[in-house]
C-alpha cells in the first residue's frame, strides 16, 4: 500500500502544473521539450553511463543536468543506474546495463494529428512515470517485438531481454501494448495496473500477475520515497510566477526555498536569489562559470554543476547588481544557454546574457570586444559618453573582433519586456545602480583556449580578460582583419566541434516545382511522387526498414501505399521517403499543408488536437495533383482502430503457446 501511495504522490508533485506546452524553445520548433540527466546512482562500482549525441562517434560522460533530446542515446553499465527527467514531468529510469535511444520528441504525424515520442529500448530494463505534454501525445516505447504505448499519469516497467522477450509491467495507470510477427498479424492487449505482458521471441504472449521485490523495482521505492521527502510541504508562490510555464512553476515550487530564495525588487519584481556562500557572497559566485559545455541538438548548451541550475540556466536569464548580486529573472523561452559569445585569438569567451543586452545599442548601451593603442579591452558604452573603466570610445577600429555588432541577438521573453523597458529608462536617465550593474558586465566575461572548451571542467581552464591580453599582447598588430562571424553561437559550436576554417554557407535547397490545386484556385507543394501498386514500393513491406510494430498512424496508410515510414532523429521529424513528406511539411503557416491517406497525398488545411479532415485535393499516383472526391479521412486513428485487423492471431489467448 505505501509503494502505491508513494507512486501516486510522485505522480501528483506536479499535477495541475503541466500544461497544454512546457514553453517554446528559441531557434526550435514550436512544439519540443527537453529531458536532462536528473540522478545518477552513486558508488564507486561500475562505469559511469553515457550518452551517445547522433552523428558523433564518441560518447559524452553523463553528469547531472547534461540535456538529452532527439537523437541521443543514453548507456548505463553493468553497476551504475541512472534517471532522465523530461520537462513534461516525466521520469524514465535506467536499470544497470540498459540502453536506450530518443527517436523522437513530439515529432508531427503525417496523416493524423498526433505528435509522436517515440523511446526505443535496445536492451535492458527502464522504470517510466509518464506525463503527457498535451492531448496530441502519444508516447511509446519500442522494442525488439513490441511497441508500449503509455497513457497520461501511468507508470511502468518495460524490459528487453537478450533473448528477444519483451515485458510490460504496468504498476500504476495502463498502456497499450502491440506486437505480432508481421504487419497482417497484429494484436494489441491493453496491460492494466497489477498486470504484466510477456511477449516472447516467437511473439506468443501470456498475461500475468505484476512481480514485486525486484532489484530494480526497489531501487525506485527508494528514489521515489526520496523524491516524496524533497518535495514535501510545496511552497507558496506569488501570483505572477503561478502565470509562467508549467517547468518554472514546478521548480519555484519544488526547488525555490530549498537552494534560495524569491525576492520583491522594486525595478525587476519577483528575482530569485540562490543560496551559495563562498566567503563572499554573492559577488563571489558567477553564473556559466562552474559547468561545462555540451552540443546537442544542433546547439551549445552549458551544464551546470548547481543542482538546481536546469531550469535557472535554460528559462531565464541572469542579472547582477550592487543591491542583490546575482538574481535569476524566469522566463517562458527554453535556450540552451543564456550566454554571449566572443572569439580572439585562439580564445573562445562567453558570458551571461543580461537585460542589458535587449536595450536599444544605437542609442543607450552596447558591449564588445575592441582593440585600441595595443590593448585588448571589452566595455560597455553609453550614448552619452564613455562608461567608467573603459579605454577608449566605440568608434575605436576593432581589428580583430570575430563578432559583429549586433551579431544574432537572442530573443526576449514577453513576461521580461517591461522589464527591460524599465532598466532601460533608468539606464537613460544616469540611474547609478543601473549603470554601475552595466559597466560590471566585462567582469563576466571568462576565455579559455579553443581547445579546452569541451573540457569537462572548464571553469579550471578559464582565463580572464586581462590575462588574455596579456597572452596575446602583439598579435593583433600585424594580423590581417579577422572574418566578421554573423552567428556566434553557431562559431562556438564549431569551435567546439574542432571545425576549423570559415563556416560554410547554409545550404539552399530550391523548392519542388508547384501544382495547382484542383478546384481551389490554390498551389500545393511538394508534389508527391508516382507509387504504383506492382512497382518497386510495393516489394519493400518486408524491407527491415519497413516497421509494422509501432502506434504511429502513418504505418497503416503507407503499408497500403507500399511506402515507407521512418524516424528522422537528426531533424526529429517523421518521413516519407519515396514521397518526399515529412513532419515539417504539415506544419507550414496558414494555406493547405500536406496529409497522408490510402489515395496518396491529400492538401487540405491544418487539422489540431485529433479532429478530422475532411475534402482536399489528392495527388497519388499521377505525379502531379489530381481531383478527389469529397471523402472523409479520419485524424487520429491508430492500430486499435482497424476494427478486427489488428487483432490478429498471434498469441490472443493470454497463455504461452508451446
Amino acid at each position: 500500500m505505501r509503494t502505491a501511495l508513494t507512486v501516486v504522490a510522485v505522480l501528483a508533485l506536479a499535477a495541475g502544473a503541466w500544461a497544454e506546452g512546457p514553453y517554446r524553445v528559441v531557434n526550435g520548433p514550436k512544439d519540443l521539450y527537453f529531458g536532462r540527466i536528473s540522478y545518477i546512482e552513486p558508488g564507486e562500482g561500475g562505469a559511469d553511463p553515457m550518452v551517445l549525441r547522433e552523428g558523433r562517434t564518441e560518447p559524452e560522460t553523463a553528469v547531472v543536468n547534461l540535456p538529452v533530446g532527439p537523437g541521443d542515446t543514453v548507456r548505463t553499465s553493468a553497476g551504475r543506474r541512472c534517471e532522465i527527467q523530461f520537462d513534461t514531468g516525466t521520469v524514465v529510469r535506467l536499470d544497470v546495463a540498459t540502453e536506450i535511444k530518443v527517436e523522437t520528441i513530439l515529432a508531427r504525424s503525417l496523416s493524423a494529428a498526433e505528435a509522436l515520442s517515440v523511446l526505443t529500448l535496445a536492451r535492458g530494463r527502464v522504470y517510466v512515470m509518464y506525463k503527457e505534454y498535451g492531448r496530441r501525445e502519444m508516447f511509446q516505447i519500442l522494442t525488439a517485438n513490441a511497441a508500449v504505448k503509455m497513457k497520461h499519469n501511468s507508470v511502468a516497467l518495460v524490459s528487453a531481454a537478450a533473448d528477444g522477450t519483451t515485458e510490460a509491467q504496468v504498476r500504476y495507470g495502463r498502456a497499450q501494448v502491440l506486437f505480432g510477427p508481421d504487419a497482417d498479424r497484429l494484436t494489441d492487449r491493453t496491460v492494466k495496473k497489477g498486470e504484466r505482458l510477456i511477449i516472447l521471441a516467437d511473439h506468443q504472449s501470456e498475461l500475468a500477475a505484476a512481480i514485486d521485490g525486484t532489484a530494480f523495482e526497489l531501487w525506485n521505492e527508494d528514489v521515489n520515497a526520496h523524491f516524496e521527502d524533497l518535495h514535501e510541504g510545496l511552497a507558496a508562490l506569488p501570483k505572477p510566477l503561478q502565470k509562467l510555464p508549467p517547468a518554472v512553476f514546478h521548480f519555484a515550487q519544488t526547488y525555490g526555498n530549498r537552494y534560495g530564495e524569491w525576492l520583491w525588487d522594486d525595478l525587476y519584481g519577483y528575482v530569485w536569489r540562490p543560496y551559495i556562500d563562498n566567503g563572499t557572497y554573492p559577488w563571489g559566485w558567477s553564473p556559466y562559470y562552474y559547468g561545462q559545455w555540451s552540443y546537442a541538438a544542433g546547439q551549445m548548451f552549458w551544464v551546470p554543476q548547481e543542482p538546481w541550475g536546469w531550469i535557472p540556466y535554460h528559462l531565464g536569464v541572469w542579472q547582477w547588481d550592487e543591491k542583490r548580486g546575482w538574481f535569476w529573472l524566469p522566463g517562458s523561452l527554453f535556450a540552451p544557454a543564456w550566454a554571449d559569445w566572443e572569439f580572439y585569438f585562439g580564445y573562445a569567451g562567453w558570458r551571461p546574457w543580461s537585460l542589458y543586452d535587449w536595450m536599444p545599442g544605437g542609442s543607450y548601451w552596447a558591449s564588445g570586444l575592441g582593440y585600441a593603442d595595443g590593448g585588448l579591452y571589452y566595455s560597455p558604452y553609453w550614448a552619452d559618453g564613455v562608461a567608467s573603466g573603459s579605454t577608449g570610445p566605440r568608434t575605436v577600429v576593432r581589428k580583430d573582433s570575430l563578432k559583429q555588432p549586433g551579431a544574432s541577438t537572442l530573443p526576449l521573453p514577453p513576461e521580461l519586456k517591461a522589464v527591460v523597458k524599465k532598466v532601460t529608462d533608468a539606464y537613460a536617465k544616469g540611474d547609478p545602480r543601473v549603470r554601475a550593474g552595466a559597466d560590471r558586465v566585462r567582469d563576466r566575461l571568462v576565455f579559455v583556449a579553443k581547445g579546452d572548451l569541451g573540457s569537462p571542467a572548464v571553469h579550471g581552464k578559464t582565463l580572464s580578460l586581462g590575462e588574455v591580453s596579456k597572452r596575446t599582447a602583439g598579435a593583433a598588430g600585424d594580423a590581417p582583419p579577422a572574418r566578421a562571424i554573423t552567428d556566434p553561437r553557431r562559431e562556438a559550436a564549431r569551435v567546439f566541434r574542432g571545425i576549423e576554417g570559415p563556416a560554410a554557407a547554409p545550404r539552399k535547397i530550391a523548392a519542388p516545382e508547384s501544382a495547382p490545386v484542383h478546384g481551389k484556385g490554390l498551389t500545393a507543394v511538394p508534389i508527391a511522387l508516382q507509387v504504383r501498386p506492382d512497382g518497386p514500393a510495393s516489394r519493400r513491406t518486408e524491407s527491415r526498414a519497413m516497421r509494422f510494430r509501432d502506434w504511429n498512424p502513418d504505418l497503416r496508410v503507407a503499408r497500403a501505399l507500399g511506402v515507407r515510414i521512418e524516424y528522422s532523429s537528426v531533424r526529429n521529424e517523421v518521413r516519407c521517403p519515396e514521397l518526399r513528406l515529412t513532419s515539417r511539411d504539415r506544419e507550414r503557416p496558414g494555406g493547405l499543408v500536406p496529409h497522408l491517406t490510402s489515395q496518396g497525398v491529400s492538401y487540405g488545411p491544418a487539422v489540431s488536437n485529433g479532429g478530422s479532415y475532411a475534402g482536399g485535393s489528392s495527388s497519388s499516383g499521377t505525379g502531379a495533383a489530381a481531383p478527389a472526391a469529397a471523402r472523409g479521412q479520419s485524424e487520429g486513428s491508430g492500430p486499435s482502430s482497424r476494427g478486427g485487423e489488428a487483432k490478429g492471431s498471434s498469441g490472443g489467448g493470454g497463455k504461452i503457446k508451446n
